[in-house]
């Protein structure tokens, strides 16, 4: 039962105190000593957010097969970020719930974030080798295939109930983009609110965020509302490459600033689900990307997403379970950039890429369980993307050029789950897609399950997965930038997986997993030697060969924690020696949460190890480590919750490799910065 949530963030630069860091220090210090003294007289109080042992042994998932079963029923190596790791290690963004779970990473180059997994993170494409999902429905645009996980992300994280992490290729139920992993952003119900959650956040950089939520249930109507409001002037930044007086010595001010509106939208009446999601962001571009003018705040992206999804759900006769949906989206993209126009006044001309996108999505889903031993799931979907538009604007001259296209895509599937002996099960799915512009694609999935004994599982794993090529990718001649390519194919990928789950006594758990990838007709982003502009070809293949290790315990006191090792040996072409660029081959990751005052005031520790990785250029960024401490505390039982959070706490300086419109070949990323936040609900 949750009402109002007020959330105060402050992130504060390095550097001397200013007036405004000193005054936020006294506010953390305000706050551990109020969360103490007010958790001290309430002890004997209940977190409601806290799951069980047994819930950590067996927690149940959807996304790996399209029904709830308990993660070591899953065909696929699972991880799952409950809301309350969320609020109590202070993640503020789907990228830092990421960036905490084994075999992913983010690079950053600040204008959008983009995920790795196990040693994959292509430079120059825009998230489209994972599938994302909020509530099943499909976010990822059907021009660049983009999935937003930064703070670009559509939903504020605060309306997350869980975050379902389903490793491997997932075509066989998914399609398109299920390549590396689905994720699914499961949001909270209207009956997980029922009343006023509120937050406000000021922070560091000029920086304000604001969120009203309500839920509740009137007459058999369950509805959720929820509005989340952001602005933030940004950070004063340097760049080596501009360090000359005509660029103000690399330094740029008020370049990287950003705001963005989220609203959400639930209703459910008697098996029906109405969600609709608007989300606006406008973000600066202080890297002077694709040659724009440096330290100019006019370059800058303006992303908006907004989309309606009805689902239905209800049994069939007494054997048959009925999943039937529509959808519409739309999504656009207006990127003003800032070119000189090379006369000798200096002057500066705006041109504007822009791009629209608007599509119709509808699919029914039966499922049943037959002779106790199968359970059968039937789908089909299809897609009719209305409009893939693109276009470009040249100031000089008032040239705009317009480059319009649609698409339709069709789907069907089918997923068997036999179980063999009550330790033995198969699950077998496949799936057949449809594109109007390169033909069809069928790709299958297979895992056995084996439990020896009760705590013990072992999975053998296969599956195949496609990433069509996007739009953006065969039809980007708009502008001075890109080439087409009309001849573009699919990239396929291969997978096999082992996977090891034991149970260490009530509450522990240990994993490992070993994989092999194996990617085809891989799309990358080069440059065309006869007019030197940039092309998206299928430039080969590319192998992966790694293993994680994974450690998730809790004891009764409410000590938990998780630690992983991963390994991945990536390679392009077959050729040992032709490493990926942007590949980790090792990462650590460890996570702890230590109640101080019992189920009143706990610490946590976040913190990764990324390995070093190859730039575009063939040098290398080195390794870092990241640590990330919160302290959050129940100061007036389930109404009111204060926590503070440090991030980067030993202000390690650290690069992600730049992309290929960047003219760095590595973006230094944020030192220490830190944000107090407060929580505050109340019922109807």
């Amino acid at each position: 039962m949750c009402s109002l949530r007020c959330v105060i963030d402050a992130t504060v630069p390095p550097g001397p105190a200013p007036r405004r860091e000193r005054a936020a220090r006294v506010g953390i210090l305000i706050t551990f000593l109020l969360s103490a003294a007010t958790a001290l007289a309430q002890q004997g109080a209940k977190d409601l957010t806290e799951t069980s042992l047994e819930d950590l042994a067996s927690i149940q998932v959807y996304s790996a097969s399209k029904h709830m079963q308990s993660a070591s029923e899953a065909p696929s190596a699972v991880t799952v970020i409950t809301a309350d790791q969320i609020q109590k290690y202070g993640y503020r963004t789907l990228g830092d719930i990421l960036r905490s779970v084994r075999g992913f990473y983010i690079t950053s180059d600040r204008n959008y974030s983009y995920v790795g997994v196990r040693g994959f993170a292509r430079l120059g494409d825009w998230n489209s080798r994972v599938l994302l999902l909020v509530d099943g429905h499909r976010t990822n645009d059907h021009i660049f295939g983009q999935a937003m996980i930064g703070s670009e992300f559509l939903v504020d994280v605060d309306l997350i109930e869980r975050v379902e992490i389903i490793r491997g290729p997932s075509s066989s139920l998914y399609g398109a983009g299920a390549f590396f992993a689905v994720i699914n952003v499961i949001t909270r119900k209207p009956q997980q609110l029922k009343g006023w959650e509120l937050s406000f956040e000021p922070a560091s950089f000029d920086t304000y965020k604001e969120r009203a939520s309500y839920g509740g249930h009137y007459k058999g109507i369950d509805l959720l509302l929820s509005g989340s409001f952001y602005n933030s002037q940004g950070q004063t930044l340097f760049f080596p490459e501009f360090n000359n007086p005509a660029t103000n010595y690399g330094i740029t001010r008020h370049t990287d600033y950003e705001s963005y509106q989220h609203i959400l939208a639930n209703v459910s009446f008697r098996g029906f689900t109405l969600q609709g999601l608007f989300s606006a962001r406008d973000k600066g571009a202080p890297t002077a990307y694709f040659g724009t003018v440096f330290n100019d705040p006019r370059t800058r992206n303006l992303d908006y997403h907004q989309y309606f999804d009805l689902s239905y759900q209800h049994s069939v006769g007494e054997k048959w379970d009925l999943v039937a949906w529509t959808s519409f989206d739309q999504s656009r993209l207006e990127a003003p950039l800032a070119y000189s126009t090379g006369l000798p006044d200096g002057s500066v001309a705006l041109d504007k890429y822009s791009d629209r996108g608007n599509w119709w999505s509808g699919g029914l889903q039966l499922s049943r369980t037959l002779l106790e031993k199968h359970k059968l799931t039937f789908g089909s979907e299809l897609t009719d993307n209305l409009r893939q538009d693109q276009g470009y604007y040249a100031a000089v001259g008032k040239v705009f050029t317009a480059d319009p296209a649609s698409s339709l895509i069709s789907a069907l599937y089918a997923q068997d789950e036999f179980v063999i002996t009550h330790k033995i099960s198969l699950s077998g799915g496949l799936r057949y897609d449809h594109y109007t512009y390169f033909g069809g694609t069928t790709n299958p999935r297979l895992g056995l399950i084996y439990h020896p004994f009760q705590p013990t599982t072992f999975k053998l794993l296969y599956g195949s997965a496609f990433r069509a090529p996007e739009v953006y990718e065969i039809f980007p001649d708009i502008g001075p930038f890109l080439d087409s390519n009309l001849r573009l194919k699919p990239e396929t990928i291969h997978t096999v997986e082992g996977v090891v789950e034991e149970g260490l006594g009530q509450g522990f758990k240990l994993s490992g997993s070993v994989f092999r990838n194996r990617i085809d007709h891989l799309i990358s982003l080069q440059t065309d030697t006869s007019d030197g502009q940039l092309v998206y070809r299928n430039s080969g293949k590319a192998q992966a060969t790694g293993m994680e290790i994974e450690f998730t315990g809790r004891v009764s006191n409410g000590l938990q924690g998780t630690t992983s090792f991963s390994y991945v040996d990536a390679d392009e072409d077959d050729r040992a020696d032709q490493k990926l660029s942007n590949s980790v081959r090792h990462m650590a990751k460890f996570n702890l949460i230590v109640p101080l005052i019992q189920k009143q005031l706990f610490a946590a520790l976040d913190a990764q190890y990324t390995g070093r990785r190859l730039t575009l250029a063939g040098k290398t960024v080195s390794g870092f480590p990241v640590f990330n401490v919160t302290l959050l505390g129940h100061t007036l039982g389930k109404h009111l919750d204060l926590s503070t959070s440090f991030y980067n706490i030993l202000n390690k300086k650290y690069f992600d490799p730049g992309r290929p419109e960047d003219v760095q070949d590595a973006i230094q990323q944020d030192g220490r910065n830190f944000r107090v936040k407060l929580t505050w609900r109340f019922g109807e």
